[in-house]
């Protein structure tokens, strides 16, 4: 096996191994991003969250915007 043979061999398992891992965390870093995006926003006051009892969930409640609007305008 001369040395380019192997160079390429190297280089195109380095390259799939690469788009391996993108491809295996694509999902785990956008999830981690909503949530810490959600997290900031309920922390903020932007947003209301309510845990639901049965599921453990957070389920989103909705601002009644008449009152903030004549709060805040």
């Amino acid at each position: 096996m001369s040395v380019y043979t192997f160079t390429f061999i190297t280089v195109v398992s380095m390259y799939l191994a690469y788009l391996w891992g993108r491809y295996l965390t694509r999902g785990e870093i956008a999830a981690e991003v909503a949530n810490n995006t959600l997290n900031r926003l309920e922390r903020e006051g932007f947003i209301k969250y309510v845990i639901n009892k049965k599921t453990g969930q957070k389920d989103f409640v909705r601002f009644e915007w008449d009152y903030y609007y004549v709060r805040y305008s």
